[in-house]
């Protein structure tokens, strides 16, 4: 029996339980989801669903990450409520696709673990299966594992072998749709502008993952865990001289919003700074600047401070576009310059500039629960 695979939280539990209630079947996963957007979620999801799967001992099938032919055919259908008329085209899709493999692979039956999902409409897919089934010639296995308990034992399971529980469907149109209810942002479809592992975003959630794969690999106990985050993200940096030439910027996080306005003269001067000895003395020799706005609370790092603080080599701001400080390393100067909680403008800049400039910062700040995994002791 070929098994279509929407997720590791839903197909771990179906896939046990479909043993049982089929204990002579040979079961075969194939997981093709082109609805999971963007690519770096559908990836960890994958990832997550080989686990699984090896956990269970289910050979797994990939199929194409084929988006264009998914969005090709739920056009129209954009605005559709969850559970509307683009979720039935999309499961016909993944169906007709599913069925394609079990002929391919000569299987005579197959289902979908989309059936174990509370968030599915059973009976539609009940009768999508159906209809595809006998269009190529197969039986479409329909069983109702969120029964009797289903739906909390399948939660459980989730928790108790650290799957990956993600908190929206999958494709971009319901997400929107969902974050918009949360009053939130759709963070899962945006990128950062230098970093690519910012805090909250997809690439550091699936470093998280791997993390736990890790540990268990050398058999090392952990714990997976939620916490609240307060995430940050800049959508726009602007920094301009009066003649309208650009001054190449980078807002530091936690940067907060400040409207387009001229600060006119900016003061360059030495503070005294908490530094390593091994830096202070550099930094006193070179007698390295930070600019301070006069009219508000912008502060301005020129590239050479950065390099001696942050032990970097940025030959210049390109340089340091294509190779960027991480989280950690943007929270030092933050705390370094202005305290650990502070959330006002500092731009990190090529050098040092004596023109009055107009500033503008567009800045998100939004609660998200991330995943944390946490190496433990040995009990022993």
């Amino acid at each position: 029996m070929l098994v279509h695979i929407c997720c590791s939280v839903d197909s771990h539990y179906f896939l046990s339980r479909l043993r049982e209630l089929y204990p002579e079947e040979r079961l075969r996963g194939f997981f093709y989801n082109p609805n999971i957007h963007p690519k770096s979620e559908h990836d960890l999801r994958l990832d997550d669903v080989k686990r699984s799967c090896k956990m269970l001992g289910i050979e797994l099938f990939v199929g194409e990450y084929d988006t264009q032919n998914w969005f090709d055919g739920v056009v129209g259908l954009e605005d559709e409520p969850e559970k509307g008329k683009r979720c039935n085209k999309c499961f016909d899709i993944r169906l007709i696709v599913s069925a394609q493999q079990a002929k391919k692979l000569k299987e005579e039956r197959f289902t979908t673990t989309l059936l174990s999902s509370p968030m599915k409409e059973q009976k539609i897919l009940f009768a999508q299966g159906d209809q595809i089934a006998q269009e190529y010639g197969l039986d479409f296995i329909k069983v109702n594992v969120r029964a009797n308990g289903g739906v909390q034992e399948q939660n459980l399971l989730a928790k108790k072998d650290n799957l990956y529980r993600q908190n929206y469907c999958g494709c971009k149109f319901a997400l929107g749709q969902q974050r918009d209810k949360q009053g939130k942002i759709s963070l899962e479809m945006m990128s950062d502008i230098l970093q690519t592992d910012s805090l909250g975003s997809i690439e550091e959630r699936r470093a998280e993952f791997h993390k736990r794969d890790v540990l268990e690999q050398d058999n090392k106990p952990y714990l997976l865990v939620q916490r609240k985050y307060q995430v940050y993200r800049n959508l726009k940096c602007l920094l301009q001289k009066q003649n309208g030439e650009n001054i190449l910027s980078y807002a530091l996080v936690n940067s907060q919003s400040k409207k387009k306005t001229t600060i006119g003269e900016v003061s360059w001067l030495q503070p005294k700074l908490d530094l390593d000895l091994s830096i202070l003395k550099a930094y006193e020799d070179k007698k390295i600047q930070i600019g301070f706005s006069r009219k508000e609370d912008s502060v301005f790092v020129p590239l050479d401070f950065v390099n001696l603080v942050c032990k970097k080599n940025f030959l210049n701001f390109l340089d340091f576009r294509a190779n960027p400080l991480s989280i950690d390393e943007e929270f030092f100067l933050r705390h370094l310059l202005c305290g650990y909680q502070s959330i006002n403008p500092i731009l990190i800049v090529d050098s040092k500039f004596l023109d009055s400039i107009t500033i503008e910062i567009q800045s998100l700040f939004q609660e998200e629960s991330i995943f944390r995994v946490t190496e433990l002791y040995n009990k022993n």
